[in-house]
């Protein structure tokens, strides 16, 4: 199984950069992970819906027909405890997918076009985050689920 981590962005800051170079490097060990920004198209505030289509015609660019697509999204699917994210995220790493792909969407959130073809929608919080908050919330939530189907010692429950 590979993973692969899409997001839309123009240009992170710094920090951003070295915590996303940091859980990358963490979930490593565990399966392949390639960490893609993708250029996000401009679109005036009030053009919402062609941002949207044109982040998901960017989007199918890069997974394949057979890509197990999860969609990090603020109206998906909530989780009480890691414990629980960590027993989805087992649930899709067994699906036989030879790649998952995680992605944010942008400002606007999904295209239906995207929300149709993804497998599943998971949400990060029922707070509404920043977009480089989110994407390390969600490395940081991958890191932790799969080191606790391994049993290490990093989640203290």
């Amino acid at each position: 199984m590979k993973l692969k981590f899409l997001v839309f962005e123009n240009k992170a800051a710094a920090w951003v950069e070295a915590a996303r170079t940091d859980y990358v490097a963490k979930i490593k060990p565990f399966f392949p992970l390639e960490f893609v920004a993708l250029k996000s198209p401009h679109a005036e505030r009030e053009n919402s819906e062609v941002k949207k289509r044109k982040e998901a015609e960017l989007l199918f660019k890069h997974i394949g027909k057979k890509d197990h697509l999860i969609l990090f999204d603020e109206a998906g699917k909530t989780f009480s405890a890691s414990e629980d994210f960590a027993k989805a995220l087992s649930r899709v790493l067994e699906s036989g997918k030879a790649q998952t792909v995680f992605c944010i969407g942008g400002p606007y959130g999904f295209d239906e076009s995207v929300l149709k073809r993804s497998a599943a929608r998971w949400s990060l919080s029922g707070l509404t985050l920043n977009h480089w908050l989110a994407q390390i919330v969600a490395l940081e939530q991958i890191y932790r689920g799969l080191t606790i189907l391994k049993g290490i010692p990093y989640h203290n429950r």
